[in-house]
């Protein structure tokens, strides 16, 4: 099975916008006492969200293939 997949895609896509905020803080905020908090709630967005698309696309394939099956079991009775 391949592992390029939506999900693959969409958590490309929040290690860019996470890996971004990273650069902005490393950048702008000099203190790191200041900078480290930040950095582990920028993480914590990261987990957050990948959790969040993990979920989603296993509920969007679980409808997608029970939705299937039903509408298979419908046109036998039909």
């Amino acid at each position: 099975m391949s592992k390029i997949t939506p999900l693959f895609y969409a958590n490309l896509f929040v290690d860019q916008v996470q890996d971004a905020k990273n650069k902005f803080v490393e950048t702008f905020i000099l203190d790191d006492k200041a900078a480290a908090p930040i950095k582990q709630f920028i993480e914590a967005q990261r987990t957050f969200t990948k959790e969040l698309n993990r979920s989603a696309t296993e509920m969007a394939e679980y409808v997608s293939t029970s939705s299937k099956a039903t509408f298979e079991k419908m046109k036998k009775v039909a």
